[in-house]
């Protein structure tokens, strides 16, 4: 039913983590959603913009409006185009946050008072906690780059990799996601993609046929693409040889102007560009012709399984190949996981594959180097 209630008392439950529920009340309208400390509901973590969506009441319903955020707003796993319409039950994600709408009148007071008093001083107490040991990380430069293998279809050669970032420090999280957000809150989410990506070609020239090498950017770093180049001078005079594409997220490419702009200072640099997560992300064909990246990674959420999806399916993902080849653009499937899907991305015309069926991440040292 729709919310006609403006007097109803609404609720969203935290929902991402099963060991980690939680409430907050959404009030007082307009309820404003970001990572920025004077939100309504402030969330540290580098997928969410620092004004990110908004809640509010209009005619009698309860709507939400996204506020041009980076990563976009999702409703039930939909991405919302400006204001959608809130129904009691609707997941709503802010970057990698699931929150469950609910009533308060569904909820039993004693479980409503327990859970809406949630506090996040235990949690920003650990954060702080980390701090001195990230810190000490970016100084020393304690990261230990993996690599994984990219092939070409279709007789299978490696023609790059795609440089993954770890962490050789036992007492930060393990988890690239919550590093991240980690770095986030302190403000130097930058500087650990900065690190990871110098580190990675650094090691990655030394692997022989002077493959391509993957490199990624963390979306904040769109926000300073006069830092993000500098960062990149650097990374090629440190490997000139070394033949670069920059990733960028899908959610996180610039305004097409900026992006002209942007691609033709890579292009300066000999610096390739490819589109990561391409299908669930806001860039539609008509815009690719505009800006077109020299290769468009497809996402895992349409190669996984793919071999089993309906034919419509398969048809649709045919028809952004065939665009993407008509426009010059490489195309490569990434999250391939074993032969079938990697067969059945070869039928539909993918160029380059990529995962765990060819290869797992691994450090250097796993690979012959010169």
């Amino acid at each position: 039913m729709n919310l006609r209630k403006e007097k109803t008392r609404w609720l969203l439950e935290h929902v991402s983590d099963a060991s980690d529920k939680w409430m907050i009340a959404v009030e007082p309208f307009p309820f404003t959603v970001g990572r920025d400390e004077d939100c309504n509901l402030a969330l540290q973590s580098q997928w969410v913009s620092r004004h990110h969506a908004q809640i509010h009441t209009s005619s009698g319903l309860l709507w939400i409006r996204d506020l041009g955020s980076t990563n976009g707003t999702f409703v039930n796993r939909e991405l919302i185009q400006e204001s959608q319409l809130l129904e009691p039950g609707d997941i709503i994600s802010f970057g990698r946050s699931d929150f469950c709408l609910k009533s308060a009148d569904s909820i039993r007071p004693s479980s409503a008072e327990a859970t809406t008093s949630f506090d996040s001083t235990g949690e920003l107490a650990r954060m702080a906690s980390l701090e001195p040991r990230l810190r000490k990380l970016l100084r020393e430069r304690n990261v230990i780059p993996h690599f994984q293998p990219i092939l070409m279809f279709p007789d299978m050669e490696v023609i790059g990799y795609e440089i993954l970032g770890r962490i050789g420090e036992d007492d930060l999280p393990s988890d690239l996601a919550e590093l991240f957000d980690l770095a986030a809150h302190m403000g130097c989410a930058s500087d650990l993609s900065v690190l990871f990506r110098e580190r990675g070609v650094d090691l990655g020239r030394r692997l022989p046929g002077s493959p391509l090498l993957f490199a990624n950017t963390d979306p904040i770093e769109l926000d300073r693409l006069d830092v993000l180049m500098e960062s990149l001078e650097r990374t090629c005079e440190m490997a000139p040889s070394s033949r670069i594409v920059l990733e960028i997220n899908e959610k996180a490419v610039p305004h097409k102007d900026q992006m002209q702009q942007f691609r033709d200072r890579l292009t300066d640099l000999g610096i390739a560009v490819a589109f990561d997560d391409f299908g669930v992300g806001q860039i539609r064909l008509a815009e690719l012709a505009k800006t077109p990246p020299d290769y468009l990674k497809f996402d895992i959420s349409l190669i996984r399984r793919i071999h089993l999806a309906p034919k419509r399916l398969h048809q649709m993902v045919l028809t952004f190949v065939k665009a993407a080849n008509d426009l010059g653009i490489k195309t490569l499937a990434e999250g391939i996981e074993c032969c079938d899907e990697g067969e059945t991305c070869r039928q539909l015309g993918f160029e380059y594959a990529q995962g765990y069926f060819y290869g797992r991440p691994s450090p250097i040292g796993e690979f012959a180097v010169s």
